[in-house]
């Protein structure tokens, strides 16, 4: 296994909860680790994740 580091991009739809960020990264594929908000534009949130990948 290995760790990778990306960014998502994820649209507001939803209320910013734990939930709403976890269904959208497993919606792009992603098992992360660790992740977190790095930038809010006025359509979307940039989250950067430690991807945990086989």
């Amino acid at each position: 296994m290995q760790v990778e580091s990306i960014t998502v991009e994820i649209p507001f739809k939803a209320e910013p909860t734990v939930e709403y960020f976890e269904t959208e990264l497993k919606k792009h594929n992603v098992n992360p680790l660790r992740w977190a908000i790095v930038s809010i534009d006025d359509n979307k949130y940039k989250v950067s994740v430690a991807n945990l990948k086989e």
